[in-house]
């Protein structure tokens, strides 16, 4: 047990590294090129890997995988680097990529670890959630209504009876809205008076308030399914008193 920890913290370590290299060596060779941060710099910087652009953004996007919101960051920068289409295109699959890795971390490595990064409630409703839903349509609902965190995610889908050709089709599918969102905010970032920008603006706010509104209505539900149960049980503490 405590070999296998050691080795996971050295992992953890390792990748930390990893994604601070990359994102200071990125960072370096830029400002060695330009002088202050821009959109047609950023372009330009990136233009200059030619055709290896696509891919030094699939990398970049896949190693700061477990970095909280930075997916966020990089599927609208993609809309900016190589236009709506192609950087949707892009942004799916490096995105499904980086939710393999921690999809086969839950699976090799179990539940223990897993707890260890996520509240058990989020792990139970998760539970509770797949619950007699077949894998494809468990993974599509909760790309589609994220009310859990991408990481989160896919550690869940990976201590689940999910097949790794369901949690493909599943993310794919399931990521398209927001993807397209956030490429086509990025691809109008550069002209914030267009009407594409405020469009873009619309409907990354619809995506962020569904799945707010999804909690919302959640939570009413169950307030009201605990309220008959306590008032029940207050008519049970009456009647043993009467009695």
């Amino acid at each position: 047990m405590a070999g296998n920890r050691q080795k996971n913290n050295l992992l953890q370590i390792g990748l930390l590294v990893l994604i601070l290299a990359a994102f200071g060596l990125t960072a370096w060779l830029y400002f060695s090129q330009f002088d202050r941060l821009s959109a047609e710099n950023i372009k330009q910087f990136v233009g200059g890997f030619g055709p290896w652009a696509p891919v030094a953004f699939v990398v970049i996007y896949t190693i700061s995988s477990p970095v909280p919101f930075i997916a966020t960051f990089l599927s609208a920068a993609a809309g900016l680097l190589f236009g709506v289409l192609p950087g949707m295109l892009l942004s799916i699959f490096a995105a499904t990529l980086s939710g393999v890795i921690p999809f086969y971390l839950a699976r090799t490595l179990g539940k223990d670890w897993v707890e260890k990064r996520i509240k058990n409630e989020q792990l139970q409703k998760a539970y509770d959630q797949s619950e007699g839903r077949g894998g494809f349509l468990f993974v599509l609902l909760m790309r589609l209504v994220p009310v859990l965190p991408w990481e989160v995610q896919n550690y869940i889908a990976g201590l689940t009876k999910v097949k790794i050709p369901e949690f493909l089709l599943g993310t794919v599918i399931g990521i398209i809205p927001g993807s397209f969102a956030l490429n086509f905010l990025g691809d109008s970032i550069s002209d914030p008076t267009s009407w594409e920008f405020f469009l873009a603006i619309g409907l990354n706010v619809i995506a962020f308030l569904v799945p707010v509104g999804v909690i919302f209505i959640r939570r009413l539900i169950e307030k009201r399914k605990a309220k008959p149960s306590k008032e029940a049980e207050a008519s049970e503490e009456q009647d043993e008193m009467g009695s």
